[in-house]
C-alpha cells in the first residue's frame, strides 16, 4: 500500500486557497438572487448571517478535535460540506433554501479554518505571523479570486451555473487533499477542554477583541458590498474587480507584514493597524464614484496585509501549550459573531440613512474596540 505524502506549509496554502475560493462566489451573486426571486434586503442580511452564524457554533465545537490528532478530518470535512452548499444554492429558488446553504457554507469555513491556521503557526512558532500573513494573503487571493471568477460566471452562464462550478471546485480540493498526509499539532491534557474556557485569559481576550475589530467591516461587505458598489453606478465585474484589488496587498505583502510583527512586536502591529483602518472605512462611505470605491480597497488591503497576521499572531503566542487550535477557532468565533451582528444591522442603517452613517458607525465601534485592545493587553509582551 502507498504511503500518504507528507506535506508542510505548502499543501495548508493549497487547502486554504482551494477552501476559500469555492467558499465566496456567493458575494458577486447577492443582488442577483436578489432580483431573481424578490426577497427584501433584510434577505440579504439573513443569507449573510446564516453563514456567520454557522461557522462560529462549528469553530467553538468543532475545532478543537484538531488539536486531539485530527486536522486533515477536518479540513476533509470542511471541503465536503462547502460542495454541498454550493450544490444547494445551484438547485433551490427560495430564500429560506439560500440560508440553509449559505449556512453550509459557513460551517465548512469553521470546520476547516482554524485547523489550517493553528498547523502554520506551529510549524516555527518563531515566524507564526510571517507563515500567518502568507496564509492570509493565498486566503484572501482564493476569496476574492471567488467573486471576480463567480462575476465572470454570472455573464457567461448564469447564478446556477456559477454556484455548480463552486461546488465542482470543491470536489477537485478533495481529490487534492486526501492522498496527503497533513502535519498534526501538540497535545495536553487541556485539549479535552471547551474553546470558550480560553477567554478567562486576558492575552486570549485582547487578541480576539483585536481580530475581530478588524473583521467586523466585512459584516458589512458579505451583506452589502455587492449592492452599495451597484448602488453607485457599479456592475457585477467591478464588485469582484474590488476584491481582487483589495486582496493584492495580502498576497504581495502577507508575509512580510508578518516578519514586521515578529520583529517589531504583534501587539504593537496590530493596535497600529486598528487605529489605520478605522478611518478608511469611514472614508467609504463619502465616496460617490463606484471605480474610486473599487480602487480605494486596495488601501484597506495594505492595511489588513499588516495588522491580520498581527492579530493572529497575538492568539497563536497566546494559546497554552495543546490549545492552538481551540485558540484559532475561538478567535475566528468571535470575528464571525462580531459579523454576522453588523451583517444583520448593516443592512437596515443603509436602507434608513444611507451609506455615509452606516460606514461612520462601523468606525465608530472600531474605535471604541481598539481602545479596549490597548487596555486588555497592556500586560502583554510584544
Amino acid at each position: 500500500m502507498t504511503e500518504p505524502k507528507k506535506s508542510g506549509m505548502g499543501v495548508l496554502l493549497v487547502c486554504a486557497f482551494l477552501a476559500a475560493v469555492s467558499n465566496s462566489g456567493i458575494f458577486a451573486a447577492l443582488s442577483d438572487l436578489q432580483d431573481k426571486y424578490g426577497f427584501s434586503d433584510a434577505g440579504l442580511g439573513y443569507i449573510a448571517a446564516a453563514g456567520f452564524l454557522t461557522s462560529v457554533v462549528v469553530s467553538i465545537t468543532v475545532a478543537p478535535f484538531a488539536d486531539r490528532g485530527h486536522p486533515k478530518m477536518l479540513v476533509i470535512a470542511g471541503l465536503t460540506v462547502s460542495a454541498a452548499g454550493s450544490a444547494l444554492f445551484a438547485l433551490s429558488g427560495s430564500l429560506p433554501a439560500f440560508i440553509v446553504a449559505r449556512g453550509l457554507i459557513g460551517a465548512a469555513m469553521g470546520t476547516a479554518g482554524p485547523a489550517i491556521r493553528a498547523l502554520a503557526a506551529n510549524l516555527d512558532p518563531n515566524r507564526a505571523a510571517e507563515r500567518l500573513g502568507r496564509l492570509r494573503g493565498i486566503e484572501m487571493a482564493g476569496f476574492t479570486g471567488g467573486p471576480l471568477i463567480g462575476a465572470l460566471l454570472i455573464e457567461a452562464t448564469s447564478v446556477n451555473g456559477m454556484f455548480v462550478f463552486f461546488c465542482s471546485f470543491a470536489v477537485f480540493a478533495l481529490v487534492v487533499v486526501a492522498p496527503r498526509e497533513l502535519p498534526t499539532l501538540p497535545s495536553s491534557g487541556e485539549s479535552q477542554r471547551l474553546s470558550l474556557e480560553l477567554l478567562r485569559l486576558r492575552p486570549i481576550r485582547a487578541a480576539s477583541i483585536a481580530s475581530l475589530t478588524l473583521f467586523l467591516p466585512v459584516g458589512i461587505y458579505d451583506a452589502l458590498w455587492d449592492r452599495y458598489v451597484t448602488d453607485r453606478g457599479g456592475t457585477n465585474l467591478m464588485v469582484g474587480l474590488s476584491f481582487l484589488l483589495y486582496s493584492i496587498p495580502f498576497i504581495l505583502f502577507g508575509a512580510r507584514g508578518g516578519r514586521i510583527a515578529d520583529q517589531r512586536g504583534a501587539r504593537t502591529m496590530a493596535l497600529i493597524g486598528i487605529a489605520c483602518a478605522t478611518p478608511v472605512v469611514c472614508v467609504y462611505g463619502l465616496l460617490t464614484n463606484a471605480w474610486l470605491i473599487v480602487v480605494f480597497g486596495t488601501v484597506e488591503g495594505l492595511v489588513g496585509a499588516i495588522a491580520l497576521p498581527a492579530a493572529q499572531s497575538m492568539m497563536a503566542r497566546a494559546a497554552p501549550e495543546g490549545r492552538a487550535a481551540a485558540a484559532q477557532g475561538l478567535m475566528g468565533a468571535g470575528d464571525l459573531t462580531t459579523a454576522a451582528i453588523v451583517s444583520l444591522i448593516a443592512p437596515m442603517i443603509y436602507g434608513s440613512a444611507g451609506p455615509e452613517v452606516t460606514f461612520a458607525v462601523a468606525a465608530g465601534a472600531m474605535a471604541v474596540l481598539g481602545v479596549l485592545v490597548a487596555y486588555e493587553s497592556r500586560d502583554v509582551r510584544n
